[in-house]
């Protein structure tokens, strides 16, 4: 073979037919090895079936084993029925006949699977068994939640049978053991046998593969050291260097890729140069976006972004309002303005329909978008880029020139760059202003929730600022929901929510504190002061209620001033004990705590106790 490749007329031949040759020389190597071992397989499967069949035998007879003990409970939990918490006649028979089920099923599994004589005897006596038994449990179990004294006499034979049951079963789990260690034992022997003689077809397969690719890689490598030189010095910076071999093999192939490489050369470094510049624009420009905390800012550092791609064309933002309805102008280019673009919905541009930027050379071509014709300025050129966020549509950028000086490709690709970039960051500022508001906001009536008020308090303590804190609980809300329905609840919630909001001032804060109770900080009131809100809050309620024809509702109210108790928990805990007395004293009323003595410091807790016995007194008997 070594003589054949060294041939004179083998080394001009194409490289397929090199590895042509070695490979008819390789299959010739292997295949009276691999016959040889191929002849050894059967007897591995055969082995590896055995172990299967064996495996499945005994995890069968493991399950039948569980499911016999769990038919023997299910006869106890019948002689208990009616007696034993939890336990009643139809648990039981539904439990019987999924234990049967299963039972039956796996001693049918068992007693059709190919075993061996030897194995096949023990499965037979323990079907037999199996079968007696189960027919006992079906009818052990009738009997006994028909007549518990009956079952309990044919006890003693029912159990005999389970332990000639169980035993029938053990046996035939001891010999499908003791089968399955002889069919391992095989299976490994086969599995060395054959191991051997993979062994050796895989060593065979080593040394005539290394012997032929060395002798291939022998009879190529001085066609190759040529064009080494001159890939080596193009690398070098000699671009002027050229490949002379001229064979038609894969030798030549690639002589004409390496000159064609130096040809181009000069290209791709341009091109690289493009890209730098187009790299360093879209870094500058995500680095811009990061520091913009709120859109406004994103949209300040579009508009500058606009400035760096063109001073001359006249380019927009136009982004989607809240419903989706309408493109609002954001950002213009802050020399050359605005375009004017006529589109006046997200879908309604074409750029946003196929979902990718757009190049109009001439608005007066027959495919020019629609909304360029017609415009005072005459003919122009454009470029419009959707903006989107998660594959959802925000608007659009938008840009023009004149017909004669359109955007070139790398303004476009940075124009792009900008619609990416500037979608992204949009996006992000408005998804977390949306969970910003939801954080602090409870979802079914849209006030504050009880997080948000007491950051407020906190914050109101720490600045030393005046406000009264109410806390309010509707009144027989449960009866509300059980008369009308939970529906009618989560109205009647949202309700009082509206007609709070439309009784407080910008600077007041309601929140809903949990459940039906609700939590209002009126800033700079006083007790007197927000106890005349409270007035108005209930009255508006009632004629509210009334003019919608809704389920008419009351609520109570304590009153607490800030300063009036030396923490913020003991003056939740004051408006939430006038709360109660408000409640004790008939409801649909408010409650203003009284002054805390300054020389007790235990007169508030010891008030304190006192309305939450009252508490206690009242909501024994809130819901009759």
């Amino acid at each position: 073979m070594s003589r054949f490749l060294a041939w004179p007329r083998f080394a001009p031949l194409p490289l397929t037919v090199k590895l042509t040759a070695v490979n008819v020389l390789l299959v010739l190597a292997l295949a009276a090895v691999v016959l040889v071992a191929w002849r050894m397989l059967p007897a591995e499967a055969d082995a590896a079936a055995d172990v299967i069949l064996l495996t499945n035998a005994q995890r069968s007879n493991q399950s039948a084993d569980t499911l016999h003990d769990a038919l023997r409970a299910d006869v106890l939990s019948a002689l208990l029925a009616g007696d034993a918490a939890g336990i009643a006649a139809d648990t039981v028979r539904q439990s019987l006949r999924t234990h049967a089920g299963e039972f039956r099923a796996e001693i049918n599994r068992l007693n059709k699977m190919p075993l061996k004589a030897e194995a096949r005897q023990y499965v037979v006596e323990a079907y037999i068994s199996a079968l007696h038994f189960l027919a006992l449990t079906e009818r052990q179990v009738e009997v006994a939640l028909a007549d518990r004294k009956v079952a309990l006499a044919e006890m003693p034979a029912y159990e005999m049978a389970f332990e000639e049951a169980k035993t029938a079963v053990t046996r035939q789990g001891d010999e499908l053991a003791r089968a399955s260690e002889e069919v391992q034992a095989a299976s490994r022997a086969a599995a060395e046998v054959a191991q051997r003689w993979l062994a050796l077809a895989a060593a065979v397969t080593v040394l005539v593969g290394w012997a032929c690719v060395a002798l291939v890689a022998r009879s190529i490598r001085r066609s190759l050291a040529a064009l080494s030189e001159v890939a080596v010095a193009i690398a070098e910076g000699d671009l002027d260097r050229r490949s002379d071999v001229r064979a038609k093999d894969e030798v030549g192939q690639l002589a004409g890729s390496i000159n064609q490489m130096a040809d181009r050369l000069h290209e791709m470094i341009e091109r690289t140069r493009r890209d730098a510049d187009e790299g360093t624009f879209g870094r500058q420009l995500i680095e811009a976006l990061e520091m913009a905390d709120s859109e406004p800012r994103a949209h300040a550092v579009v508009a500058r972004a606009m400035h760096e791609i063109s001073g001359t064309h006249a380019m927009e933002l136009l982004l989607a309002d809240a419903s989706n309805a309408q493109l609002e102008r954001a950002a213009e280019h802050p020399e050359a303005g605005a375009p004017g673009c006529m589109v006046d919905a997200a879908f309604a541009c074409v750029a946003v329909r196929r979902g990718h930027a757009l190049q109009f050379p001439d608005s007066g071509a027959l495919n020019a978008c629609p909304s360029l014709r017609g415009r005072p300025e005459g003919a122009r050129s454009a470029a419009c880029v959707p903006v989107t966020f998660m594959g959802r549509a925000l608007g659009v950028l938008h840009a023009t020139g004149a017909v004669d000086a359109p955007l070139g490709a790398q303004q476009l690709a940075q124009l792009n760059t900008l619609g990416v970039q500037a979608g992204s960051r949009i996006g992000t500022v408005r998804a977390f202003e949306r969970t910003q508001l939801q954080a602090a906001t409870d979802s079914l009536t849209g006030l504050a929730n009880r997080r948000t008020a007491e950051a407020r308090m906190r914050r109101w303590e720490q600045e030393g600022r005046a406000f009264a804190l109410v806390m309010c609980d509707l009144d027989h809300f449960k009866r509300l929901n059980d008369t009308h329905g939970h529906p009618a609840g989560d109205d009647a919630l949202r309700s009082f929510a509206e007609v709070a909001r439309g009784c407080a001032r910008g600077t007041d804060l309601l929140a809903r504190w949990g459940g039906e109770e609700f939590a209002f900080l009126l800033a700079g009131a006083d007790g007197e002061e927000a106890m005349a809100w409270t007035t108005r809050l209930r009255e508006q309620l009632a004629q509210t209620l009334r003019a919608r024809s809704k389920p008419l509702f009351t609520a109570s109210f304590g009153v607490a001033e800030a300063g009036s108790a030396p923490t913020l928990e003991l003056l939740v805990r004051r408006a939430d004990d006038a709360l109660y007395r408000a409640k004790a004293e008939g409801r649909d009323r408010a409650v203003l705590a009284p002054p805390m003595p300054a020389a007790d410091p235990d007169a508030p807790r010891a008030t304190s106790e006192h309305s939450a016995v009252l508490d206690l007194q009242m909501l024994a008997t809130a819901d009759e």
